[in-house]
C-alpha cells in the first residue's frame, strides 16, 4: 500500500475540487499518472503536478498528507470510505463533505459545511469551523447522520443544523442557531453560544458547559431519573477532548426539553458549575 504526500508548490487564482484526491483511489494510481490527474475548478482545469510536488512512500494503509495552506482547496476527504488523509493548514469549504469512513485530520481551519451530511468515519478539525459544519447542504432536508466530527476550535452559525445522526464536539465556541432543527444525534459545545441555540430542535441530545445568556422560552426544565444515561454518556465523553474528557464523575446537569414551538422531544442538558 501507498502513501502519498503533496506539498503546495503553486497556489491557483480560482478554487479547486478536491474530491478525486482519495487515499486509497491516489494509493492505486501510477506514479507516473499521479501528476497527470486533473482537478476541477470554477470553470478552468488544472493537472495536481501543476499545483503539487508529489512524495510516495509504503505504507500499511492507504493515507494521503496535503502540506501547506489549501483554503482554496474545497471537498477535501468528500465521499471518503476508507483510509487517512492528513491537512497540515487551511482547508477550503466542504471538507469532509458525505464522507463514509476513515478518518480525516485537518490541523488548520476549515471552511463552511465542514462534516456536511456525514454519514461515517472521523473528522477532527484542530482550528475554528465555518458555518454550517455538520449540517445539510441548501435545499437538502438532512445534515449529518453519522460518524463523529471534533472542532478543537469555534465553529460558525447553524453549527448542526437539520442532523439526523452522529456526534458533533465543539471545543470552543458555537454561532447563532446551534443545534438547529436538530432530529437526532449529540451535540456538545464547551464554549459560549449564540442566539436561537436549539431553534425547531425535534430529538436528539444538546449538551452545554456553559449556560447561555439567555435560555429559550420554549424549552421546559424538567426531567429526572437519567443518571444511568449521564454516567455512560460521560464514559463516552471521557475517551474524547477536553473540556467534555473531564465530566467523569460530575454531578448531574440541569435538563431542559424542547423545541415545544414545534412539539419538540428534543433535550437540552446545561452543566452545573
Amino acid at each position: 500500500m501507498n502513501a502519498i504526500e503533496l506539498r503546495v508548490k503553486n497556489t491557483p487564482s480560482f478554487r479547486v475540487d478536491a474530491s478525486n484526491l482519495l487515499p486509497a483511489v491516489l494509493a492505486s494510481a501510477e506514479s507516473n499518472e499521479l501528476p497527470r490527474i486533473v482537478l476541477q475548478g470554477a470553470g478552468e482545469t488544472c493537472a495536481l503536478g501543476d499545483l503539487f510536488d508529489i512524495a510516495r512512500t509504503q505504507a500499511e494503509t492507504p493515507s494521503l498528507t496535503i502540506e501547506g495552506d489549501v483554503r482554496w482547496l474545497d471537498r477535501i476527504g468528500a465521499n471518503m470510505t476508507e483510509g487517512t488523509l492528513t491537512v497540515h493548514g487551511h482547508a477550503g469549504d466542504h471538507a469532509g463533505a458525505k464522507m463514509l469512513g476513515g478518518a480525516l485530520h485537518i490541523h488548520g481551519d476549515a471552511g463552511a459545511f465542514a462534516a456536511c451530511e456525514m454519514q461515517g468515519g472521523r473528522l477532527t478539525i484542530h482550528g475554528d469551523a465555518g458555518d454550517f459544519a455538520a449540517g445539510a447542504l441548501p435545499g437538502d432536508m438532512e445534515g449529518m447522520t453519522g460518524g463523529t466530527l471534533t472542532i478543537h476550535g469555534n465553529a460558525g452559525a447553524r453549527l448542526a443544523d437539520r442532523m439526523r445522526r452522529g456526534t458533533v464536539l465543539v471545543a470552543g465556541h458555537a454561532g447563532d442557531f446551534a443545534a438547529s432543527r436538530l432530529v437526532a444525534g449529540t451535540v456538545c459545545i464547551g464554549g459560549e453560544v449564540g442566539a436561537h441555540l436549539g431553534y425547531g430542535m425535534r430529538r436528539g441530545t444538546l449538551f452545554l458547559t456553559h449556560a447561555p445568556s439567555r435560555l429559550p422560552p420554549t424549552f421546559t426544565e424538567g426531567g429526572h431519573g437519567f443518571d444511568t444515561f449521564w454516567l455512560l454518556f460521560t464514559r463516552m465523553l471521557a475517551k474524547e477532548i477536553a473540556p467534555f474528557s473531564h465530566l467523569a464523575g460530575t454531578m448531574l446537569p440541569r435538563r431542559y426539553a424542547g423545541d415545544l414551538a414545534v412539539d419538540g422531544r428534543g433535550e437540552l442538558l446545561i452543566a452545573n458549575s
